[in-house]
């Protein structure tokens, strides 16, 4: 029985660069996307259980719920 060894995992392979890589760099992107939506839905719920008179305290009308939490989320709007 012959033993061989295997000298490209010492070297990147072209898969991981490759077509890896990219779905590597895709599943990763849409994990960041979903984290910030969820913080988005997260804030809006969190603000829309308040009552008026909170969100009055607060300088906000329930009509900004949206921006606000869009604007925490995800920055200001350019």
């Amino acid at each position: 029985m012959a033993y061989t060894s295997d000298l490209r995992l010492a070297q990147p392979r072209a898969a991981e660069t490759g077509l890896v890589g990219k779905l590597q760099a895709i599943r990763t992107d849409l994990s960041q996307r979903y984290a910030r939506y969820r913080v988005f839905r997260d804030t809006v719920n969190d603000l829309a259980i308040l009552p008026n008179s909170v969100l009055a305290d607060m300088g906000l009308n329930r009509s900004q719920i949206r921006s606000v939490a869009y604007e925490y989320a995800y920055g200001a709007k350019k």
